[in-house]
């Protein structure tokens, strides 16, 4: 499904709030979309003709319609899209292309303002595309603040862009990149699912849609979405840095400012009624697009090693730094194997608690009640101390990124089963 399509059809099930009066993109759309979880649609920005939406992926739910499956059938299509990646088609025409701008000014676009510490207007939902020197191609999410009227301050992390922009310099080159905002699920799932190098993140798209369309740039030798809202074209400049920060993240803290390269944007193409995805920092949305790509990576490595049922990345832990992951214990070492699959996995994780097959996993009053009777600290808790987390970790050391992580083995023991029987009245469910 494409992004309007995805738009239109929860529009048709009257599940798009439209928002008629003038609003700023100064705060004041951030303060309408941390009040809801709803999909928000914006009719009227003050000096701006481009509408904007919000919290469209705000929901397991609405990213499962997005890719046209079950909600419960979600990390399996996942599972399986990485695993058997498919060649999208390149199509000719597409409406990414109605407007074409090669005069560029990024203060058109309406760029939101969200707290009230961040370094400037941040563009959070762009999707990356690029290509190394031998024609592997990369799709990854990255935060961009606007620093002129045509330049951006990127955020790279050390993956797959930062490796071919640090390739890239090295030749004393730019590297020529397009910003995708308002992409199709698909593409916004793959793009924050990180699979090995090899490996082009347009094919897991492919598979998860099984109708991507893509289409060349105007300006540059990338492939983009044909039905895409806005792509910015343009290179990252070599041998250049600027502050970028501070940027309220996931967890709902600033992460710390640094110096990070620049984005010039040489050409803007967009459609004639383009709608800007707003995506809140910190919000379920940036939770659920971030988090649930790695769901099913922490599936893959438990499975080596247990029975597994499930895995979750919580809202509680941002969607990022908890995971609960649900087992069929057969030897009293699943439990423990289980976390250290989950650390492997996942390493950005801080604290992952394994529980039975008859614990529900979206429930956190029932996660808890199995931490409460099925956890005793000194024998089911798994500690590493010093070991390197997340950058997100407002716990962990600021230069060394080394903290600390839990495990929690909240499982039955199964020499001493019975006492840990949950009790049942005959036709309960009934």
């Amino acid at each position: 499904m494409k992004f309007r399509d995805l738009l239109n059809e929860l529009d048709e099930e009257d599940k798009v709030e439209h928002i008629g009066k003038e609003v700023s993109p100064e705060y004041e759309i951030t303060r309408h979309l941390k009040k809801t979880d709803d999909v928000l649609l914006f009719q009227n920005i003050a000096n701006h003709d481009i509408r904007v939406v919000g919290n469209l992926f705000g929901s397991r739910k609405r990213i499962a319609q997005g890719i046209e499956v079950e909600q419960d059938g979600l990390i399996d299509k996942m599972r399986n899209s990485l695993s058997q990646p498919s060649k999208p088609e390149i199509v000719s025409e597409g409406p990414v292309k109605e407007i074409v701008e090669e005069d560029v000014d990024l203060k058109n676009i309406p760029i939101l303002e969200h707290f009230e510490k961040d370094g400037g207007p941040y563009v959070t939902s762009s999707i990356f595309v690029a290509k190394d020197s031998e024609g592997k191609r990369n799709l990854s999410f990255h935060r961009l603040m606007l620093i002129g009227s045509d330049e951006f301050a990127i955020r790279l992390v050390p993956r797959n862009l930062y490796k071919m922009f640090t390739e890239a310099e090295r030749r004393e080159e730019p590297l020529e990149v397009a910003a995708v905002i308002g992409a199709d699920p698909s593409v916004a799932i793959a793009a924050a699912s990180s699979p090995s190098y090899e490996i082009d993140e347009y094919g897991i798209a492919n598979n998860l849609s099984e109708n991507l369309e893509l289409m060349k740039c105007h300006s540059v030798d990338l492939e983009v979405p044909s039905h895409a809202e806005i792509v910015l074209e343009g290179k990252l400049l070599p041998g250049r840095r600027v502050p970028e920060g501070p940027f309220a993240d996931i967890t709902g803290t600033y992460d710390a400012v640094r110096e990070q390269p620049v984005f010039k944007v040489d050409v803007i193409t967009r459609r004639k009624d383009s709608i800007y995805h707003a995506l809140l920092p910190g919000s379920p949305e940036h939770q659920f697009l971030m988090g649930i790509p790695r769901e099913p990576l922490i599936f893959k490595e438990v499975d080596k090693v247990a029975e597994i049922k499930n895995a979750v990345l919580t809202p509680g832990g941002c969607g990022w730094l908890h995971g609960v992951i649900s087992i069929a214990k057969k030897e009293n070492d699943d439990g423990k194997e289980s976390i250290e699959a989950a650390f492997r996995a996942h390493p950005s994780i801080k604290h992952v608690v394994v529980v039975d097959d008859d614990i529900d996993i979206y429930n956190s009053q029932d996660i808890e009640w199995a931490i409460a009777t099925r956890f005793r600290a000194d024998e089911d808790a798994v500690v590493k101390p010093n070991v390197e987390g997340s950058s997100l970790d407002p716990t962990a050391d600021a230069e060394t990124r080394l903290g600390c992580k839990m495990g929690i083995d909240a499982t039955k023991d199964l020499e001493d089963v019975e006492k840990f029987e949950r009790a049942k009245i005959p036709d309960e469910e009934e």
